[in-house]
């Protein structure tokens, strides 16, 4: 396919004042391979030919750069004199151009002009010297081009353009402009590291990923699934370039190919000293000093994945043995200097300590994830015995893998050699039970059975025991299990860690914001100097705890920054769990707002990351965010399979999208009790602040603490329209737009109601401006700003229903009431309303929905 020119305005507004200027007569574009120059100069050619120009494309090739006038051979005249002095031949065939123009400006375009024969690079000289054509020339950056061409430029009857790449956001754009949706941020991450701004790559991967089908949309977004499959034309097109070495050049790029960046040290040592010069004024590779160290590495990072692809396994292992006895050699004195030995000598297959591939995968379960599974693996079978099969479960339960992690358990369990092991395995199978595969009471059996058997390690089962609590929403139980066992173990452990991540999310839960950000802080500082592999997913979950406190307690502001930073670091990561979190982070971030696209697209991106189908013990959480998001957008949804007061809560958006007040009103209240019953005071408070959002009576006021709980009770008290307004404000200073929008929508219905048009007025803008940062926000509280003022809740209840084309026994279904009163409601709405029936219903109360009509029974 075509793709559209994206992110060279400054590129063509240079070529184009070239173009305009008298004494300018060329053009020479210059840039690396597949930067775009060719694609640019076909642009201009166009917009040249659309305003009257008559242009001529001519193509060198090595194969005709022998024959004189060979890349013109299409263009010269059939009766050309091949007799005929230099001179004389290169007058006849500038003559044949010009008269051919018939009077028009002629615009020469010369694509791989470094391929010239003689006879034609001076005639594009000639041509440009003599002001008888504007001459576009193309040549790759870094080759020589023919004298006369490089006179052009030199000459100054040309101006030189390079061609670079594209930045970040113009790739962004380009792929957004071609495929007409947005790519998701884990695969653009992707894409970007592996084109970086090449817009011909970028190209090319796209096309490979839509005809593998790794590439697929869904609700107007790109992701991608496996493997980036480069297709059959960027594969030659890579080879062509890296083909052209000799020997000592090859070995170079299949080092640097498998062993990524490398000091130039080791590879002076190697005797590759000559072949660097050459290899990176050919563009093949490029330097570059980290600290003190000068590092080098492949020019393209797909070089390397063409050079890998096409390297023998026999070659193959022995470019690794290379690679690791130079390691060797010089000392792994670096960080990443150790695993990268561990893997270098597995794949030469040279002798390994299975403990120290099992310390590789641990070092790399967070940056490298595919690669830290194939180390525990190694481990495993190198004979790693209790400690690398263990990993090697964990690293499986990281990846989402949770049957197979429990087969290995299952495992494990009948090969413990002390009751630490016990308890441990034990403890990480229930987790995993319970929060992968959704199996708790088999869990609880799990731990029921260790408890009895083992008289050490029963505070690694209670911590067990308090994360299967929390995740079936019983904050207060998980965290009067936790309180000992966090104070018989103060040092910073796996354990504490464990139990600080699980008392994070139930301290949210609980509206006890203080406290879960003083216990998010301590975990954190224990996860930074620990393996991931001692506690997967636990930065994950308590950078989500904090998201949530923070947002719960209004300070969305805080959440916002804090959320961004950690969705670049899983990004930059690529591991699923804290991709997952991170996500999800952002979408609670966006739901405080009211951001309803946002939080839609976030919590999906967080229910969507690629092979982890149970990546997070919050994701129930996640799935109930993501159907009052949709629900507050006017879509009913279907009723997500998540048990308990979220469960509830969401079948309670779900009925207000539908236009069900009453019973929305009744489930948030229901689920308001679960939860204040579960010990989830914040929960229970926003719960109970949606009933208002309703329009029914708010429960009982649940104080939690912090200022957006106060601002929900205010919500509940308010009587009149002055304090609908107070808390618009109120709700608007802490960040929560879509809230503040609504009381200002009472408020602005109120000082109707009052003859205060003016101070509606001014309410009603309000919510409209607030509401210019709530997409798609379409919630009952906002209905009021366009509604009659003269019916009650109960009245336009039933008005909107019928509008959308129920019957009235439909109605009467819905709400629990009989047929008869919903036909004397409508009549009393007819009346006040001045209208003949139902037909006339939606044009003031609201549209039916789509494909809806409206039944002719009263």
């Amino acid at each position: 396919m075509d793709w559209p020119l994206v992110g060279r305005e400054r590129e063509l507004a240079f070529a184009r004042r070239a173009l305009g200027d008298a004494e300018v007569c060329g053009l020479l574009l210059t840039g690396r391979a597949g930067a775009g120059k060719t694609r640019l100069a076909k642009a201009l050619l166009a917009e040249l030919e659309a305003g009257g120009a008559r242009t001529h494309w001519v193509r060198a090739m090595s194969s005709a750069s022998t024959i004189p006038f060979g890349a013109f051979a299409h263009l010269l005249p059939g009766s050309a004199d091949g007799t005929a002095d230099r001179a004389h031949r290169l007058n006849q065939v500038a003559g044949h151009l010009t008269r051919g123009a018939e009077g028009r400006r002629l615009v020469l375009c010369v694509d791989d002009a470094h391929l010239l024969d003689d006879l034609s690079a001076t005639l594009v000289h000639q041509l440009a010297a003599t002001a008888s054509a504007f001459v576009i020339v193309i040549a790759p950056h870094g080759v020589s081009v023919p004298d006369p061409v490089f006179a052009m430029w030199k000459d100054r009857v040309a101006e030189r353009l390079d061609i670079g790449e594209l930045t970040r956001q113009e790739t962004r754009e380009l792929f957004t402009a071609a495929l007409g949706g947005r790519l998701d941020d884990g695969a653009e991450h992707r894409l970007w590291h592996l084109a970086l701004g090449n817009p011909l790559f970028l190209r090319e991967l796209v096309q490979g990923g839509l005809d593998s089908g790794s590439l697929s949309a869904e609700d107007g977004v790109w992701r991608w699934s496996g493997a980036l499959t480069a297709t059959p034309r960027l594969v030659e097109l890579i080879e062509i370039r890296t083909d052209r070495v000799d020997a000592d050049e090859r070995r170079l790029l299949e080092l640097l190919a498998f062993g990524e960046s490398l000091g130039s040290d080791p590879l002076v040592r190697l005797g590759a000293g000559r072949v660097l010069a050459s290899t990176e004024r050919a563009g093949l590779v490029v330097s570059e000093r980290t600290g003190r160290r000068l590092d080098v590495r492949l020019a393209h990072p797909l070089y390397a994945e063409v050079i890998r692809r096409r390297t023998s396994p026999l070659r193959q292992r022995d470019t690794y043995r290379i690679l690791a006895q130079t390691l060797d050699m010089t000392g792994a004195r670096r960080a990443e200097d150790k695993p990268r030995l561990v893997r270098w000598r597995l794949a030469a297959g040279l002798p390994t300590d299975p403990q120290l591939v099992r310390a590789a995968a641990e070092t790399l379960l967070r940056k490298d994830f595919p690669q830290a599974e194939q180390l525990a693996k190694e481990a495993v079978r190198l004979g790693g015995g209790f400690a690398a099969k263990f990993l090697l479960a964990q690293v499986r339960i990281a990846g989402g893998r949770h049957a197979d992690a429990d087969v290995l358990l299952a495992e494990l369990a009948g090969e413990t050699v002390s009751d630490v092991q016990h308890a441990r395995v034990a403890a990480t199978r229930a987790r995993n039970l319970a929060l992968g595969l959704g199996r708790a009471e088999q869990a609880e059996a799990v731990l029921d059975t260790a408890e009895t058997a083992v008289s050490s390690g029963l505070d690694e089962l209670a911590t067990a025991r308090a994360a299967l609590r929390a995740a079936a929403g019983a904050a207060g139980a998980a965290l009067d299990l936790l309180g000992p066992v966090l104070d018989r173990n103060r040092r910073g452990d796996p354990l504490r860690l464990a139990a600080l991540v699980v008392a994070a999310g139930a301290l949210a839960e609980s509206g006890r914001v203080e406290a879960c950000l003083g216990v998010v802080e301590e975990g954190l500082a224990i996860a930074a100097r620990i393996s991931d592999a001692d506690a997967p997913g636990a930065r994950a979950r308590l950078e989500h705890a904090r998201i949530v406190a923070l947002c719960g307690a209004g300070r969305v502001e805080e959440a916002e920054d804090l959320a961004g930073d950690g969705y670049r670091d899983a990004i930059r990561d690529r591991w699923g769990p804290a991709l997952a979190g991170a996500s999800a982070s952002l979408g609670t971030v966006a739901l405080a707002y009211g951001n309803l696209r946002g939080a839609i697209r976030w919590l999906r991106e967080a229910l969507a990351t690629e092979a982890h189908d149970q990546p997070h013990a919050f994701r129930p959480a996640v799935v109930a965010a993501l159907a009052r998001a949709t629900a507050m957008t006017g879509q009913a949804a279907d009723a997500p399979q998540v048990p308990g007061p979220l469960g509830a809560w969401s079948r309670a958006w779900g009925a207000a999208a539908r236009g069900e007040l009453t019973r929305a009103a009744e489930l948030a209240t229901s689920a308001a009790a679960s939860a204040l019953s579960e010990g989830r005071l914040a929960l229970a408070a926003e719960m109970g602040h949606d009933v208002v959002r309703f329009g029914g009576e708010a429960p009982s006021p649940v104080d939690p603490g912090g200022r957006l709980a106060s601002l929900y009770a205010d919500h509940a008290r308010a009587r009149d329209a002055e304090a609908l307004d107070e808390v618009a404000t109120g709700f608007a200073d802490v960040g929560a737009r879509l809230l503040a929008a609504e009381a200002a929508a009472e408020a602005a219905r109120a000082h109707r109601a009052e003859g205060r048009l003016g101070s509606a007025g001014t309410s009603a803008q309000r919510a409209r401006s607030w509401l210019s940062s709530c997409e798609d926000a379409a919630t009952p509280a906002l209905a009021l700003l366009e509604t009659p003022l003269d019916l009650t809740v109960r009245e336009l209840e039933i008005a909107r229903l019928v509008a959308t084309g129920l019957t009235s026994r439909a109605v009467a279904d819905r709400l629990v009431v009989s047929v008869r009163t919903v036909d004397n409601v409508l009549h009393g709405v007819y009346a006040k309303l001045g209208i003949s029936g139902r037909r006339e219903l939606a044009s003031v109360v609201g549209r039916p929905e789509v494909g809806s009509s409206p039944a002719d029974a009263p």
